[in-house]
């Protein structure tokens, strides 16, 4: 961007903050002037308040907790104390869950709710770049000795996409930074579908999502997914009961193997 164009986006940002001062999305208070900068790159990534301080206040971000060790290596739940190693926990000794591994960016705690509902129910799609952000640095965080070669957005079914007006896992993941000589991932939307409506997840317990989610999914082109290495991402995993019926559809379907991303994880 040449000088003059940067000067007269920086005007037209001011006279728009004089007008419109910024606020929070959650809690509606005035935020504080943007940095000159925007939104910085992903390697500041890690810096939560800055990705998303253009959007929340910074009491409505003091609970976002980053996912962290000690975790369960396999449906990566986060134990509790943070002492000791990784682990497999009981419910993955009981009944090892279909996928690989399953990593999240954050624990589902209420700051980060309130963060997502305001993605999902309220509409506000600007923030799946400062999300899809958080979220690439947790794909590099786990995956960038793994290569895989797909991502599979968790679809919603036609009905529910017609009401909301996106996918917010297609959104997380629509505008991924690259690193230099890092290959671009395919993002495909057409593989995995939803079949078939389902009751809303919340308030079931674990078997009563399995239940409920049970044959929601289908393939259209098996063979894209034979011998494939595939990432499924979600915004959040809660019992991990629909990513597993993702995973256990691509593993019948020939998949070599299927991790899963998400932005937050309940622990």
């Amino acid at each position: 961007m040449g000088l003059l164009a940067r000067w007269a986006t920086s005007a037209w940002a001011a006279c728009r903050e004089a007008v419109f001062p910024p606020r929070c999305l959650e809690c509606a208070e005035f935020l504080p002037p943007a940095p000159a900068e925007g939104l910085p790159a992903a390697s500041a990534a890690a810096d939560v308040l800055r990705l998303l301080g253009l959007h929340f206040c910074s009491g409505c971000l003091q609970g976002v907790i980053r996912m962290g060790h000690p975790l369960c290596p396999g449906c990566g739940v986060m134990f509790k104390g943070g002492v000791g190693e990784d682990h497999l926990c009981g419910r993955c000794l009981e009944t090892p869950p279909p996928f690989h591994m399953a990593r999240a960016a954050f624990v589902y705690g209420q700051s980060l709710v309130d963060v997502i509902h305001c993605f999902k129910y309220k509409g506000k799609t600007q923030l799946a770049r400062p999300l899809g952000v958080l979220l690439f640095e947790a794909f590099e965080r786990y995956w960038g000795r793994a290569p895989v070669d797909m991502v599979l957005p968790v679809p919603l079914h036609r009905r529910r996409l017609k009401e909301r007006g996106f996918n917010q896992a297609l959104l997380l993941v629509r505008r991924w930074p690259l690193r230099p000589g890092m290959p671009k991932v395919p993002v495909d939307t057409h593989v995995l579908w939803r079949a078939r409506a389902t009751a809303p997840q919340a308030g079931l317990g674990r078997r009563g999502r399995q239940a409920n989610i049970a044959g929601a999914f289908a393939l259209r082109h098996p063979e894209r997914v034979a011998g494939r290495h595939i990432l499924l991402v979600d915004d959040v995993i809660t019992t991990g009961a629909t990513a597993g019926e993702c995973a256990r559809l691509l593993l019948e379907n020939g998949a070599a193997r299927v991790d899963v991303l998400a932005l937050a994880r309940v622990i």
